[in-house]
């Protein structure tokens, strides 16, 4: 849920590119976090380290727990990215003719 949250993050960044990853946007970032969150869904299976372990670390609340704390984290990532771009962006002043 981790890689959920980066790619959330990454998202967030690449969003005022647009869609596609060719002019870098968020494409990409977004295939990532919707893979690595049906992984996280789906649970541990057969092969797993989970299932050797006797299912001991595998409980009912932990998929909503790490999905709230990866959306926490990747908020106030992505709220202080924006304050420091607006930060850096005061006082600057834009053309008003070309």
């Amino acid at each position: 849920l981790a890689a959920v949250g980066a790619m959330a993050g990454a998202a967030a960044v690449h969003a005022p590119n647009g869609f596609f990853a060719q002019a870098g946007g968020y494409e990409y970032a977004v295939s990532l976090g919707l893979t690595a969150a049906g992984l996280a869904v789906s649970g541990p299976g057969r092969l797993s380290l989970d299932h050797a372990l006797g299912h001991a670390v595998n409980r009912n609340w932990m998929v909503p727990a790490a999905f709230a704390v990866t959306a926490a984290a990747a908020t106030a990532v992505v709220g202080a990215r924006n304050r420091r771009l607006r930060r850096a962006a005061e006082g600057r002043q834009e053309t008003l003719f070309d």
